[in-house]
């Protein structure tokens, strides 16, 4: 921006790439205006005006130095700098040059008229961040003085608290976002309100949302009223839905400037806002500004009777002043920044197809890197692309990995087992599944025709499974699958490190992801087996045990490769406790981990804790948070977070770990001794506890193995990343990337491209990546989502939950009271002994701070997700499911968490 720019320009003069002059919402309202939809006349005042504004302060840059002292946490330090900030500016007079402009361009506008004067900032009503309402509006303003106390008043509102709060938590710096004025004729309005191109509820593409109530739109904002609703489907025009409520009250403009608020009389509050006729306007003029702009939007309208219309300029043909044929004026459109991005899952055959978030499988909801989608997507056994890194069954979309399980719902035997695994990952799941099924636009044969072979296939492996689970010896088989895995892990580091590091590497390296699957059968049915046991015993138990006996039954079973990890760690702390040098050492960590474990090794006495370390990182070390993204630094890479696990570890009593676990296994065997023995008594006793006995042996010798098949990719994941590291430092080198860490940011159909040199703007689509995903990490992806956007409504009910609760699904029995703890990063975050783990989601790099909680509460996950069965395993309550609890919940807030009935209570 610089200073030649005007500072004033008219609605007719300004372009969607005029927002740097002025605004997000200026730029809008020209480009509609243009576009020769139904705005109000005006003009904006440019960013140049609000610069000559901050000049004209004492000390502009020391206001600006206030805000950045603070941290984005620290709210009220910015409260108390933005107080400061608007006191001083009320006190700064409006240019002379700025105000001598106004009164030039309100004289022009007509002086006789009303006006709405309202802020528009350049970091607002943007496609990633929309900034509504984060600055002041002023309604029915009359006069010249008022018009610049005005616009002053909302150069001031760039620094309320809200805006300020809201520009530090998404990232954007003070300094860079200026401030225009928006002056636009007040349009007298009978019915205002809001209009959704796309469900903001549910996110259907094809169904469009009208808000609508009496009088001026800042009662429906400021959510003063309770507004009609209807529901418009755009492909048919039929109106779906309308709800008309009790409207109690209205703001009205006032005689002589100013608005004021009213109660509605009584005939009026229950009476529709719109006719079907503008219903159906409203929907048509929705339609078209999406149409125009190629994105759902957000719009604010109102409706005027034909005595009202603002008298539009003769030579203006057509004339953005005048309303359509049923009084709609256009007063705002922006994107709708809540929606879920569908452009990665579309429809192939046009019929409605259903998508299930991997993320939420593997409890890892973070957006990825591109490399990290593909990686995966070239891991998955089916839709991979031949000759290229794509998949037509596993797509990505803002960063997320999302399944097409539309095929397997058509088919009426897969569609049960489909929908019992996703009541298993999340409680809600299969009934947005079935809301979708019942969709007419889905329902078309499933076209299914599996061949002998694929049927040949599948029956061997479920021979596996049944031979597995009722009379195969698998003794050993858990020790024989360990060293199966160590010698794949082997063979493949000399494989990728003998070929030469030119493009014969990068095929290797390529070559190896779809090896990884192929290689799960060498026990996936034998797990499968112990899985079903697992689940089988306690339910065939409940005849002979107690509810706590048949829960302890499936506790401490050996194998699970997670629990051994924190076994190994809570080892790790007990050596470190036993060199009180060592031990000291713990409580400062500092911030870098290598350096620390350097100077550890010097001290006496510490070389049983590094041994215990070095074997722990050979078995773990590429282990950490959100594992499945090859971007995400591994333990090997960082220690710090583990570190500081270990030195949270080290104050607990000492084998406190392994005396829980053995407890665990005392009380398992303690449960099965009394079942045999009851259940073998009587006709057929014999079988019985041949029977039990049968899925004991299956339970304890495989029943824990359902982590390995992670484990494994995860440990091919950390030799494929070595590699690629390597040739990331060759690409630099040569001057292909700027910095290794570009690398993570292409795919692998495009590795191959930069490594012979083709020239492409490498760098700029790097940056670009790198923006999208900062982007898309702001947003929640959703569990179930169709290829029309649609992300159906589901909810926990609990009848006698109290009120105000949260509801989830409850995963590991029992109640705890406790202090909540919401940690976002467990890198950096850690819990305290007994504290209750409060989080979006948990992975296997989560797991050592589950040594210390209380209790578990998650907004994403099921009964066979990660942190539900580590939660049962450590035998803490748990309850997973818990929409929007990272939110509700506070960090220091005493809740009580029911995992018997899936309740969580802030006390």
């Amino acid at each position: 921006m610089t200073h030649d720019t005007p500072l004033i320009l008219p609605f007719t003069g300004i372009r969607a790439a005029d927002l740097p002059k002025v605004g997000g919402k200026g730029a809008n309202l020209g480009e509609l205006a243009h576009a020769g939809f139904p705005v109000p006349p005006g003009f904006c005042l440019t960013t140049t005006a609000f610069q000559s504004f901050m000049d004209a302060c004492p000390d502009p840059e020391a206001l600006y130095a206030m805000l950045e002292t603070p941290g984005s946490g620290e709210i009220e330090a910015l409260r108390q700098a933005g107080a400061r900030i608007r006191s001083t500016l009320l006190a700064v007079p409006v240019p002379p040059a700025v105000a001598a402009a106004v009164r030039e361009a309100w004289q022009e506008a007509g002086r006789e008229h009303a006006y709405a004067v309202r802020s528009s900032a350049t970091a607002e009503d943007l496609p990633q961040a929309s900034f509504a309402g984060q600055q002041d509006t002023f309604l029915n303003v009359r006069g010249a003085e008022s018009l610049l106390d005005a616009v002053r008043r909302c150069w001031e509102s760039l620094f309320t608290d809200r805006a300020i709060l809201y520009r530090a938590k998404n990232g954007f710096p003070h300094r860079e976002v200026q401030l225009s004025v928006i002056v636009q004729r007040m349009v007298p309005a009978e019915t205002s309100g809001i209009l959704f191109t796309a469900d903001p509820l549910t996110g259907h593409r094809h169904t469009l949302a009208i808000d609508a109530s009496f009088g001026l739109g800042e009662a429906l904002v400021g959510g003063l009223v309770t507004p009609d609703t209807y529901r418009v489907d755009k492909r048919t025009g039929a109106v779906i839905e309308r709800r008309i409520a009790d409207k109690v009250t209205g703001i009205l403009a006032q005689e002589g400037g100013g608005t004021r608020q009213v109660a509605l009389e009584e005939a009026q509050r229950k009476q529709a806002a719109l006719t079907e006729s503008q219903v159906l306007a409203l929907a048509e003029l929705g339609t078209r500004i999406e149409t125009h702009y190629g994105s759902p939007q957000d719009i604010e309208w109102a409706i005027v009777n034909p005595e009202s219309v603002i008298p539009s300029k003769a030579q203006q043909s057509p004339s953005p002043s005048t309303p359509t044929n049923q009084g709609i004026y256009i007063l705002q459109s922006r994107p709708i920044t809540s929606l879920y991005p569908i452009e990665g899952l579309p429809s192939p055959d046009g019929s409605l197809h259903v998508y299930f978030s991997l993320g939420h499988q593997q409890s890892m909801t973070r957006a990825m890197a591109p490399l990290s989608l593909s990686s995966v997507q070239l891991l998955m056994p089916i839709g991979r692309q031949e000759g290229g890194a794509g998949n037509t069954v596993v797509r990505a979309s803002a960063g997320r990995l999302f399944a097409d399980i539309t095929i397997p719902l058509r088919h009426p035997v897969l569609r049960r087992g489909i929908l019992g695994l996703l009541s298993q990952l999340d409680a809600l799941a299969p009934e947005a599944a079935r809301q979708v099924i019942r969709r007419p636009e889905f329902r078309r044969p499933h076209g299914l025709r599996p061949s002998f072979g694929s049927l040949r296939w599948v029956s061997g492996l479920f021979r596996r499974v049944l031979g597995s689970l009722w009379w195969r010896n698998l003794s050993g088989f858990r020790a024989r699958t360990n060293a199966l895995m160590d010698d794949f892990v082997e063979e493949t580091s000399c494989r990728l490190a003998a070929e030469s590091p030119r493009p014969a590497r990068l095929q290797a390296v390529r070559e190896t992801l779809p090896q990884v699957f192929p290689f799960f059968l060498n026990w996936v049915p034998e797990a499968a087996a112990g899985i079903a046991a697992t689940r089988l015993l306690p339910r065939l138990a409940r005849r002979w045990l107690s509810v706590e006996q048949c829960e302890a039954l499936t506790l401490g079973i050996p194998g699970n490769v997670v629990n051994e990890m924190n076994l190994a760690i809570g080892d790790m702390a007990d050596l470190a406790r036993e060199t009180p040098q060592l031990a000291g050492a713990c409580s400062d960590l500092g911030a870098d981990g290598q350096a620390w474990l350097q100077q550890a090794a010097q001290i006496p006495g510490s070389g049983p804790f590094i041994a215990a370390w070095e074997a722990f990182m050979a078995r773990y070390g590429m282990r950490g948070p959100a594992e499945i993204d090859i971007l995400m630094p591994r333990w090997h890479e960082d220690p710090l977070p583990l570190l500081q696990v270990i030195a949270g570890a080290v104050q607990n009593q000492a084998g406190a770990h392994r005396t829980r676990q053995e407890a665990f296994i005392r009380g398992r065997q303690a449960a099965f001794e009394p079942l045999l023995a009851k259940a073998g008594r009587g006709p057929l006793g014999w079988a019985r506890a041949r029977l039990f006995s049968r899925l004991y042996h299956t339970m304890t010798e495989v029943g824990g193995m359902r982590e390995h098949h992670k484990l494994l990719a995860v440990r091919i994941l950390g030799v494929v990343k070595n590699a690629l590291r390597e040739m990331a430092g060759q690409l630099v080198a040569e001057g292909k990337l700027q910095q290794a860490d570009d690398l993570w940011f292409l795919t692998w159909d495009e590795l191959p491209a930069i490594w012979e040199g083709v020239d492409q703007d490498w760098e700029g689509l790097v940056a670009q990546r790198r923006a999208d995903l900062d982007r898309w990490q702001q947003l929640t992806p959703p569990l179930i989502v169709t290829s029309d956007g649609e992300s159906p409504a589901v909810r926990y009910r609990v009848e006698d939950a109290p009120p105000g609760a949260l509801l989830g699904n409850p995963v590991s029995m029992g109640v705890v009271e406790g202090v909540a703890h919401v940690i976002r990063d467990p890198q950096r975050e850690q819990l305290a002994p007994g504290e209750i783990l409060v989080a979006e989601f948990t992975d296997p790099g989560w797991t050592p701070l589950f040594i210390n909680a209380g209790g578990l509460v998650l907004e994403v996950g099921g009964p066979l997700t990660h942190g539900a069965v580590v939660a049962r395993e450590y035998g803490i309550p748990a309850i997973v499911g818990v929409r929007g609890a990272t939110g509700a919940l506070q960090t220091g807030q005493r809740v009580r968490v029911d995992g018997n009935r899936g309740v969580v209570e802030v006390l």
